[in-house]
């Protein structure tokens, strides 16, 4: 867990070393395991046989021991496998090599030399020209990994170039480290790092990456699968005996050989080229390729059919592997069986259509009969490095794709691993939690407000409020106020005649509120009395508060506002006449700034401006017997913000700007998109209405959302698409993968109707998966898909066509649009049964086997 208030020593110091003995003991014997049969002095004359994948015989091949079969001195699975640089390849003839070779014996003779001169100048400790070995440069993570096994203590078993960085931005290295290009340079940049920590002085580089992935972890937490054994759990003996689930489509051959997923599918599309449509067979392509994802502490649920859990269990070192002994059913993971939870749940109908599904936080609560263990969405923590490293940030894609829905959760959950809480992972399984922690993060009001409230001593007096401890506050002069006291807002007491004096400081503890038929009340509670506050007439003196609310109405009032500058103003002045209230003190060193907390949500429009982001003149009233309006000079949202990071600069503060292209951006941001720059952070300039110095603090962070839809990311100024990352949200058809409405499969109409929008539209104008869910999980009512259908997605269709029927024929199909006339069925729209029945016939699909 990333928790940013735990400092890497602090983390040390809690880290219990002894826990991890059965780790340490898999990490040595594996490491014996691998300098026995591949020691250095064999490098120099290692057949490419005792090395490659892919051959028939590889079983104890370097490569195989590397990615497979040593997990335990650090991972370098993933990605595709080129990455090993020469191997034999499995779904066609022939090897995979650099293609400046002329075939693989001459790419291996090169990769073998650049390993032994890699050794020999790992040996002398010349580091830097490791990497200037080109061919072995193809393969970060062999090397790397190749290089700590051989030089223990001189390299670190973490081998992800995104990991290296990641923890030296976390350690607070100089940019120069984060940003070198070679993996070596990185690897060794951290190792130093951590050398230079006196917390972790007598710990080796086994150790060291325990406490790194402990304390601020860059991977996404555990996946949970629902696996079938085999049609109707077949093979559901074998994998509960030997610990592993396994699945059919043995016809396309060990995962582990492919270059890339999308050779994978072009392969499994061409083992069934007749089982249904293209899309369908990739869908079917993909769930088979979820087994080589999986990780060590992944969960899979194991059912038969639809409505039987097996049992459960979780993903252990190998993983994925491909068990060519096996006379069906090859492609296996290794699991940890528990079968206690064998039983039947509620029918889930789509499993009747996949082998390989994903299980919601929900279902898995119900497997389980419990809550389950948080599971983070992949994608956080890439936005989460995004946004680090480059300070702000965008999520964009078609409508429905979940921008603001992901970027709220995000927001909380990152904010919560940034401030220390423990809880932060609970926000994805509790709806009720996410809501209060959000609102605890929240800024409830940007323009934190202190009010200025006249008692009148023959009605009451401040000194009945500190004897009783709470006093409603009625409903008077200026009425306008009222509806905007929020509670934790401060209250300058001030006493009215004979007294004419300010006499204390209190807090709103309840807003504006009515109880039956009694006129609505506001109540406050005591903070400080004041003895020495300002005067009538020393208040009339003052420059600055001369020209408040309260003085402008000569009292003549309830309620009254200060702005900013005035509360602070007059906060300073109580602090400096009260030198021993620390509550005074705290007050006036915080300002306004309380009601800033670490989350402010704004929502872009074509009419927000800089003034509402920075800073501008606004009407108020100009009391006095003549009313009438004056303009004051007031803080705007990102500017508090900013105020509140720089008082605050060990905590987090995050802008969320929901719909940000539907604004002028440029317009609004103003000179702000210079100092939004993560390099020119601190930087001043000088505000040009204020006059004041202004300045973007490095713990101010901006995370935005744009509907590609309403504006293309390409028409955004290029300014502005500079200084940003930007991330894609894009429909996703498996989160409704196996669901049916009628006779309707969801996952093929959501594809089936983006194809042909991408096609006529262009892809930014999808229609996103939301549409299709409640609550998380896939419409399975004719009647709520057909009012989605018909008040959502037909709207937004039109819309794209102009009204031009012929184009809307082209998306749903000739039997709901009548393209001559111009015109909808409107019985079949209308009639729920007969719309899904229609859409069934104009987006139907083949089957294809299952595993």
């Amino acid at each position: 867990m990333m928790k940013s208030d735990v400092t890497f020593s602090q983390a040390a110091a809690q880290f219990d070393r002894s826990t991890r003995e059965s780790d340490r003991r898999g990490y040595q014997s594996q490491r014996a395991e691998i300098l026995k049969r591949f020691p250095r002095e064999k490098w120099p004359d290692m057949a490419l046989e005792d090395y490659a994948l892919g051959q028939a015989e590889s079983e104890d091949t370097y490569c195989r021991w590397l990615e497979f079969k040593s997990q335990s001195l650090g991972s370098m699975r993933g990605g595709n496998a080129r990455k090993l640089i020469v191997y034999k390849r499995k779904d066609r003839d022939g090897w995979y090599f650099p293609k400046e070779f002329s075939n693989e014996r001459e790419a291996w003779r090169r990769l073998r030399s650049e390993f032994v001169q890699a050794f020999q100048l790992a040996e002398r400790g010349d580091w830097e020209r490791i990497d200037e070995l080109e061919t072995l440069a193809r393969g970060r993570a062999l090397k790397l990994k190749s290089l700590h096994v051989y030089f223990l203590e001189q390299v670190l078993p973490v081998y992800s170039i995104h990991h290296l960085r990641h923890f030296l931005r976390a350690l607070g290295r100089p940019t120069e480290e984060i940003d070198a290009s070679s993996a070596v340079a990185l690897n060794r940049n951290l190792l130093a790092a951590l050398r230079s920590q006196p917390a972790v002085a007598d710990w080796n580089t086994e150790e060291l990456p325990w406490l790194l992935y402990d304390w601020r972890d860059p991977r996404p937490t555990r996946r949970v699968l629902k696996i079938e054994p085999g049609r109707d759990a077949r093979f559901w003996d074998d994998c509960r005996r030997e610990g592993y689930i396994c699945v059919g489509w043995d016809d396309v051959g060990d995962l582990s050989t492919f270059e890339s997923k999308e050779e994978f599918l072009a392969r499994f599309e061409e083992a069934h080229p007749h089982d249904g449509r293209l899309a369908q067979a990739r869908r079917k392509g993909n769930e088979l390729w979820k087994l080589r994802e999986l990780e060590p502490g992944d969960l899979v649920v194991a059912n038969r059919g639809i409505g039987r859990v097996l049992a459960v269990g979780e993903v252990v070192e190998p993983g994925y592997r491909w068990a060519a002994g096996r006379p069906e059913g090859r492609h296996t993971v290794a699991i940890q069986w528990g079968t206690t939870y064998e039983r039947s749940i509620p029918p889930q109908a789509r499993w009747a259509k996949v082998t390989v599904a994903t299980v919601s936080d929900t279902l898995l609560k119900t497997i389980l009969d419990k809550p389950p263990k948080p599971v983070v969405p992949s994608v956080y923590p890439r936005i989460a490095a995004a946004l680090e490293r480059k300070g702000q940030l965008i999520l964009y894609g078609p409508p429905g794709t979940g921008k603001t829905y992901q970027a709220r959760r995000f927001a909380v959950w990152w904010l919560m691993q940034q401030l220390g809480r423990e809880e932060a992972d609970a926000v994805f399984v509790d709806a009720d939690r996410l809501r209060d922690a959000e609102r605890e993060l929240s800024t409830s009001q940007v323009s934190s407000r202190v009010w200025w409230a006249v008692a009148n001593p023959k009605e009451w007096s401040w000194d009945r409020l500190f004897r009783n401890g709470r006093e409603t506050y009625r409903y008077g002069r200026l009425k306008r106020n009222y509806p905007l006291v929020q509670r934790g807002d401060l209250v300058i007491g001030y006493q009215s005649t004979p007294d004419k004096q300010v006499m204390a400081l209190a807090r709103v503890s309840r807003e504006l509120r009515s109880d039956g038929d009694a006129p609505p009340t506001i109540e406050i509670e005591p903070v400080e009395r004041l003895d020495q506050g300002p005067t009538y007439d020393e208040l009339k003196r003052d420059a600055v508060l001369a020209q408040s609310e309260p003085m402008r109405f000569n009292n003549q009032g309830t309620l009254f506002r200060l702005t900013q500058t005035e509360a602070e103003h007059l906060l300073g002045q109580l602090s400096e006449r009260h030198p021993q209230r620390s509550v005074l003190q705290q007050a006036a060193d915080s300002g306004t700034t309380d009601s800033v907390g670490p989350l402010t949500r704004v929502t872009f429009h074509p009419s927000y401006t800089y003034e509402d982001l920075i800073e501008g003149f606004r009407p108020a009233d100009a009391g006095g017997a003549g009313g009438g309006l004056s303009l004051s000079l007031e803080d705007g949202v990102f500017k508090r913000v900013c105020r509140a990071a720089q008082a605050n600069p060990g905590r987090p503060y995050l802008l969320l700007i929901d719909e940000i292209n539907r604004g002028n951006v440029a317009k609004i941001m103003g000179e702000l998109l210079t100092l939004i720059e993560r390099d020119k952070r601190g930087l001043t300039l000088t505000l040009p209405q204020s006059k004041e110095t202004f300045s973007v603090p490095p713990n101010v962070f901006l995370l935005g959302t744009m509907n590609t839809a309403d504006r293309s990311i390409k028409l955004l100024d290029a300014a502005l698409r500079r200084r940003f990352a930007f991330i894609e949200c894009m429909p996703d058809s498996e989160l409704v993968h196996g669901a049916e409405v009628g006779d309707l499969a969801l996952d093929d109409f959501l594809d089936g109707l983006n194809q042909r929008i991408a096609k006529a539209e262009g892809r930014e104008k999808q229609v996103g998966h939301s549409y299709l869910l409640v609550d998380g999980q896939p419409v399975d009512e004719v009647e709520e898909f057909a009012a989605r259908f018909r008040e959502e997605i037909l709207p937004l269709l039109q819309e794209y066509c102009y009204d031009e029927y012929a184009t809307l024929a082209k998306f749903i199909g000739n039997e709901l649009v009548d393209a001559e006339a111009g015109t909808l069925d409107a019985e079949k729209v209308d009639d729920a049964e007969q719309l899904v029945a229609a859409l069934a016939r104009e987006f139907g699909e083949g089957e294809v086997s299952s595993g």
